[in-house]
């Protein structure tokens, strides 16, 4: 990396995250570092008070501080140029998506469509697109532009992969599914998966109710590894642009998920549910069939969702309540002992000599 501090600035600009400061003229950067281990030629960033010791001391050519600090770099000039945001990790995240990301051409496999790779001839793929070793693209598939498909993917036959997605090793996307762009999929993940429907009859034997909808998944969805997103009954399993999961997820059939969800790992939703926009849930949480969660709702401390939540804000513990109901009743708990103590006492105390002698 050797790009001129100019065009960085200029890159958030563009994306709406102005970095505040004076930038010198021929001011290069050379990497991008964490502030521990930075060096001359880096540039990092700082949202605390106690980092700025490690850019004193490592002195890398940038700093992208927090505002609240702007008093405490003065002092780094002449060898650190400072630049202020009012959001450092967005920040982070602009400037590293450009320079500093995965390179995945590092890999050098031969291409555009590897010679080992298996596409059927009616499958449509984008000439930019890139086809890495042992894929298999099925009939009438289709891959969008600048898209990638790593080792081992199998897209079954009529899934749809939008432009500038990133398939990982060893991911199926299953028939009929379709993918947005700018979409990743983690390496062993299954899109399209047979949802899990059976009708039981008298001797509680379980016959198979064929699943023959489809996963619809927006733009700029990140799925992590090993993630299951079953495909529907009949119509759609639906996954919301901009949402993020985290790795060991499953969705089941027919569930919808809005917008901009943040769902961390071991997250697991039953069938036919629905959970609105900008929701997020911590790990191990868990939502039953049937139930809608609103929009901008936060599940914490292992949420278990039995029941529809139609408030926004936080909830936690199983069954769900507003969390600071939870952090109430969980304070009272850890006084439970003593409080069953007290009460034994006070039935002592009011029992009749004579039955206490007894």
């Amino acid at each position: 990396m050797n790009v001129q501090l100019a065009e960085i600035v200029e890159t958030c600009q563009v994306a709406g995250v102005p970095l505040e400061g004076e930038v010198p003229d021929n001011w290069p950067v050379t990497g991008i570092a964490a502030v521990q281990s930075c060096g001359p030629g880096d540039l990092v960033f700082a949202d605390k008070p106690a980092l700025l010791a490690h850019v004193l001391e490592r002195k890398p050519a940038v700093v992208v501080a927090a505002r609240s600090l702007r008093d405490q770099v003065a002092s780094l000039a002449p060898t650190t140029v400072a630049l202020f945001t009012s959001n450092v990790a967005l920040a982070h995240s602009i400037i590293k998506q450009r320079y500093a990301g995965r390179d995945y051409a590092a890999a050098e496999w031969e291409g555009p469509i590897h010679p080992s790779a298996i596409v059927h001839p009616t499958a449509v793929i984008d000439p930019s697109a890139w086809i890495e070793p042992r894929v298999v693209v099925g009939r009438n598939a289709r891959i969008g532009a600048r898209s990638r498909i790593m080792s081992g993917v199998v897209i079954e036959h009529d899934a749809v992969i939008g432009c500038d997605t990133v398939v990982h090793p060893n991911a199926v996307i299953g028939y009929n599914c379709v993918l947005g762009d700018e979409t990743v999929i983690g390496p062993g993940s299954i899109i399209g998966s047979e949802g899990f429907g059976f009708a039981q009859d008298a001797k509680r034997r379980s016959h198979p109710i064929p699943q023959t909808g489809r996963v619809v998944i927006g733009d700029r969805v990140r799925v992590g590894a090993n993630n299951t997103i079953d495909r529907a009954t009949y119509a759609e399993t639906r996954i919301g642009s901009g949402t993020k999961f985290d790795n060991l997820c499953h969705v089941a059939h027919n569930v919808d998920i809005g917008e901009d969800c943040l769902l961390t790992a071991m997250f697991c939703i039953a069938g036919s549910s629905q959970v609105g926009n900008r929701v997020i849930a911590s790990g191990q949480t868990g939502i039953i069939d049937h139930v809608k969660v609103c929009d901008d709702v936060v599940l914490v401390h292992r949420a278990g969702v039995v029941k529809d939540i139609d408030q926004p804000g936080a909830h936690a513990s199983l069954p769900t309540q507003p969390l600071d109901d939870y952090l109430r009743n969980t304070a009272a708990a850890r006084k439970n002992a003593e409080l069953r103590k007290r009460v034994a006492e006070l039935e002592n105390r009011s029992q009749p000599v004579a039955e206490r002698g007894r």
